[in-house]
């Protein structure tokens, strides 16, 4: 199996994962804030709804989207339009949907090309590193929600 065919399973399963453990929730508590500081279900399913789409252009031409103040504010704009858990697994599933089909048509010769991101401080990563980054932001959240489930009394696996 190529390493981006295990990308876009691990991409497909995170996705999954998450889509059912946020589904599982009351719908009363999506938008709960625990301790009035941590990030609601409803938010962290919003970033998962956007980030195929984020991670495409650096997929796509080993380049970050733009991250000047006008281009932010839209990801804003675009990001509140998924306000309801059920509009976030629509755009989930299309965004990460179209950034599998990215991931299959990477070349095997690509994957050691490297790109600088600005998170952190600043990094340097590969092209490899960059198609498991959805699947491990959606993982990072799915454990996010889980310690939510927790908290509201939820013990069960979903």
């Amino acid at each position: 199996m190529r390493y981006q065919d295990q990308m876009v399973r691990a991409t497909q399963k995170a996705l999954e994962d998450v889509v059912r453990s946020a589904q599982a929730l009351p719908p009363d508590k999506l938008d709960w804030v625990p301790m009035g500081v941590a990030r609601s279900v409803l938010d962290q399913m919003q970033e998962i709804a956007m980030g195929g789409t984020w991670f495409m252009p650096i997929v796509r031409e080993l380049k970050m989207p733009d991250h000047d103040t006008h281009a932010l504010e839209e990801a804003r704009r675009r990001r509140t339009e998924n306000d309801t858990l059920e509009k976030c697994v629509v755009a989930a599933r299309q965004s990460t949907s179209e950034l599998c089909e990215a991931i299959e048509t990477v070349s095997d010769e690509n994957l050691e090309d490297e790109i600088h991101l600005p998170f952190g401080g600043g990094m340097t990563v590969t092209l490899a590193d960059v198609l498991g980054m959805h699947a491990w932001n959606m993982i990072y959240h799915l454990g996010q929600i889980n310690q939510i489930q927790l908290m509201l009394g939820d013990r069960a696996m979903h």
